[in-house]
């Protein structure tokens, strides 16, 4: 999440949680889910808060479709589909217990934190928060 060593950049990280059907919150390591390499998943992510799937020459037609219905690219909010990938990654934890599973997840979070550099102790400053109902 951040380069050791380096107290003169700051750096934005996210964590994953659910919140399970007993009431825990827990943090989930997408990679278990994804299985796929740990930076790229998180690539995937802030490449999905930035919105980059909505700046290609030959977009999507759903994400062409949400452009026109909102108005352009400047009046979309960070991390539209956000909510689309929580989805998943909810679907494909739950996928992996029972139905009957007090560890079922009920909702999904991706919680954004800055660490503004300076001090290693300062790195837990929230920035945006989506949650998703499963």
């Amino acid at each position: 999440m951040m380069a050791s060593g380096d107290l003169e950049t700051g750096r934005s990280y996210c964590i994953l949680r659910g919140e399970t059907v007993s009431g825990a919150t827990i943090e989930i390591r997408p990679i278990n889910l994804t299985n796929a390499l740990y930076a790229r998943t998180w690539t995937m992510v802030n490449a999905t808060i930035a919105n980059q799937s909505f700046k290609l020459s030959s977009i999507h037609p759903a994400n062409a479709a949400l452009l026109s219905e909102i108005g352009g690219l400047e009046k979309l909010p960070d991390g539209a589909r956000i909510p689309d990938l929580l989805t998943t990654w909810g679907n494909l934890y739950n996928n992996q217990l029972t139905p009957s599973s007090q560890g079922r997840l009920k909702a999904i979070r991706l919680d954004k934190y800055r660490w503004s550099s300076g001090r290693y102790a300062d790195y837990e400053t929230p920035v945006e928060s989506w949650r998703k109902e499963l």
